[in-house]
Parts: C-alpha cells; structure tokens; sequence
C-alpha cells in the first residue's frame, strides 16, 4: 500500500511541474525516511555511486562529438547524400528526414539531439512544400526516436552499467531493429505522399549525383564503421570509441572540412558540459531510488507476485514492457532504465532470460516512450522546433507508436530476431 502511495506522490510532483530529476529524489527521501533508518549522508553517497563508472564517460564524449559533427559541416553533407538517395521517391523531403535521422542516430546515440538537428533542418521546408504539420513534427520525432536504438547509444550505455551487460552485444543489436524500423518509417512515409500527393524533391535518379554526395560524406559515412568495428574487433572499449568519435570529428570538422572554428569550441564544450549533466543528475537520483526500493526488497517482492501469475517467460516480458509503455508516458527514457533495471534483472535472471536481449528491448520500449504524451521528449522538441501544436503532433503520432508497439511485441513473440547479430559468431 505504501508503495501505491509512493507512485502517487511521484506522479503528482510531475503533474505539478517539478523536473523529473526533483521527483525522483523526493520520492526516494521520502520512501527511505518512512523506513525510520534513513541518514542524509546515504543520498549523496548512493548518488555518487550510482555514476561513479567508466562506461559512463562515454556520455560526455558523444555529446561533445554531436555537437562537433554540427558545427564541423558534417550534418549539411550528410543531408547531401540522403537527398541524393531518396531525394527522388514521392514525398522526398519526407524520406530525406529518415534516412537523415538513421545516420544521424549512428553517430550521436541522442534522441533529443537528434530530433532538433533533423527538424531544424528540415521541418520549414516541409511545411513550406505542403505536407501537413503535424505529420512533419510526428515524422522528425520518430526518427529522433531513433537515436537510441542505433548504435552507438547513451541509452545502452546506461543499461550495460545498470545490468553488468555488454555494451558491445547491445550496440549490435540495436542495428537490426532500427534499420527495420526506419524501413518501415519509409513505407509510411510513402503511403502519406500518395495520399496527400507531396512532391518529389529530385528528378530521375543519377548515379553520378549519388557518387559525387557519396564521396562528399564518405569520412563522415565511415565513423559509425570504426565506431562498431572497433568494439567488435576488440581493438577498443565503447567508452574508448566515444573518444575517438569526438577526435575524429574535431579531424574531420576542422582540417578535412575547414568548417568548424577554434572560436565555436567553447560554446560546444559548454552545450555538452550542460546537456551531460541533466543526464547524469537522473542517473544520480534515480540510482538512489532504486537503491532505496531494493532495500525495501520491492524487486524480490514484484517477483514472487509475476512468477506466481505466471512463470512463463514471454507472459512476463509482455507485462513488463506493457508497464514500461505506460511509464514512458510520463517518464524520460534514462530515468525509465535506471528505475527498472534493478528491479527486473532479478526476475528475468531467474527466467533464464538473456539480459542483453532484455536490455534492447526495454531501450526499444523506451524509445516508443519518447512519442507519447504528457511527456514525449521527441514530440516537444519537434513540435518546438518546427512550431507546430503538441496536440497536432501527438495526434499525428499515434500511427507511429501503433507501428512500433506491433513490432516491439513481435521481437518479443520471437527473439531470435533481435538476438540473431548478437549471437553471430558465437
């Protein structure tokens, strides 16, 4: 009951505007002073360990590699190629900001970033060209939605530290589903150019043009190669390839491309530097709260309840993830991971469950969290960005999340869909 209480109170801070990182440590001091034992110095303590890890700093330097992407010039020559690829299909703009936002999420591992870089870009001429706002908004949300799914990601990273999983395993999981999901991103997209008859954006297809856009963008093509190659090969850590993603676009943006200026690097240090810290704050304050409901063996608890409703193990992935689909209702995707993780690691260990396939799917899951109201990251950062409606935006969404939550409980039904690159080679 006087959980019930707890999640309450938790949901009212957030209803009363209070950031999520507030929330959540005024939920845990809360529930850890109601068990009479608590002591002031347990927060800090806990807090500190909870991001006191190498993998994590990996977070910093793929944020400051996304903002010397940017301002390095290799944003404008990626969107160079995508228009030279589908730049000619129906509704081009529209297939422009996916296959934009694919690339995009191999590079930086951000939802949000993604999602404002991808918009501002291209959501005014959208809208400008005739296609319906809300639709613009949805689409450039999705396909930020992207950005953890594919590797590299912060979101995994998260998970690997708050699971003990492999980092390497995840990055590569995370290929199949999100080309598959940017594939059928592209199908809808066509489906709405037919309807509503968007214009194409190039004429017929040229492969000179595709060769000359190719060339163009080939070194800022080849990172995610060296990124994942990397891992894969042993030749380094995840957290060493998110060093050398911000050397490699420091090279790149500065002596290859002569467009990034020594004069920017302040300002790209400091957005990195800020963007860091909102993440590492939730990661903080929710590591205590998890601390604080496994001292009150909530995970042992929930446990003996779902192993009691059911012991198998599909069954039991089915309810969680429907749980975590709700909380991405009202939760941001890092918050989510490190609130869940140690709660379900037990139970899905005792199922025999792999935690890397775990893990890709509540990364997946909390992606789809990104596009649902109240608090959709993706859809308020679209729908800024390009001024358009929140409620016009999520209205526009639903079809999306419908597609995405068929497909989530596909790869649940059948893991050795997501488990298949993972698992090659072993």
């Amino acid at each position: 009951m006087s959980l019930l209480i707890f999640i309450g109170f938790f949901l009212f801070t957030l209803a009363a505007g209070m950031p999520i990182a507030v929330a959540l440590a005024l939920t845990g001091v809360g529930m850890a002073v109601s068990t009479g034992s608590f002591r002031p110095v347990m927060l800090g303590h806990v807090m500190l360990q909870g991001v006191d890890s190498f993998s994590l700093l990996a977070v910093p330097f793929f944020m400051l590699a996304g903002g010397l992407m940017e301002e390095g010039g290799i944003s404008r020559r990626l969107m160079d190629f995508a228009f030279a690829l589908v730049g000619r299909m129906k509704g081009g703009l529209a297939q422009v900001a996916i296959v934009l936002s694919v690339l995009f999420a191999g590079l930086s591992g951000s939802a949000v970033a993604d999602t404002a870089a991808v918009g501002s870009m291209l959501i005014p001429s959208m809208k400008e060209k005739g296609y319906r706002h809300g639709f613009c908004a949805a689409l450039v949300a999705a396909g930020g939605a992207l950005g953890p799914v594919i590797p590299p990601s912060i979101a995994m990273i998260v998970y690997a530290v708050a699971a003990n999983a492999s980092v390497e395993k995840l990055f590569i999981g995370g290929i199949l589903p999100g080309v598959a999901f940017g594939v059928l991103l592209m199908i809808y997209s066509h489906i709405e150019a037919v309807r509503y008859n968007y214009p194409r954006e190039t004429g017929n297809f040229s492969s000179k043009e595709l060769f000359k856009a190719m060339r163009g963008g080939f070194l800022a093509l080849l990172l995610p190669v060296v990124i994942l190659g990397g891992i894969r090969f042993g030749f380094f850590t995840a957290t060493e390839s998110s060093a050398i993603a911000v050397i490699y676009a420091l090279f790149l943006g500065k002596f290859v491309y002569g467009e990034l200026k020594w004069s920017r690097l302040p300002t790209i240090f400091a957005n990195a530097a800020r963007g860091t810290s909102a993440v590492m704050l939730i990661i903080a304050v929710a590591s205590f709260l998890s601390w604080v409901l496994t001292s009150l063996q909530i995970p042992q608890t929930l446990t003996r309840e779902l192993l009691a409703f059911s012991k198998t193990p599909t069954v039991i992935l089915l309810l969680i993830n429907a749980f975590v689909l709700l909380l991405g209702c009202f939760i941001d995707a890092v918050s989510i991971i490190v609130l869940i993780t140690p709660v379900a690691i037990p139970l899905i260990g005792s199922l025999g469950i792999d935690p890397v396939y775990f893990g890709l799917l509540l990364v997946l899951n909390v992606c789809i969290g990104a596009l649902t109201p109240p608090v959709g990251t993706c859809l308020f950062v679209a729908s800024s960005v390009g001024r358009i409606s929140l409620g016009e935006t999520a209205k526009s969404a639903l079809p999306i999340v419908l597609i995405a939550t068929v497909g989530l409980v596909i790869l649940i039904l059948f893991p050795g869909i997501l488990m298949f690159l993972p698992n090659l080679g072993q």
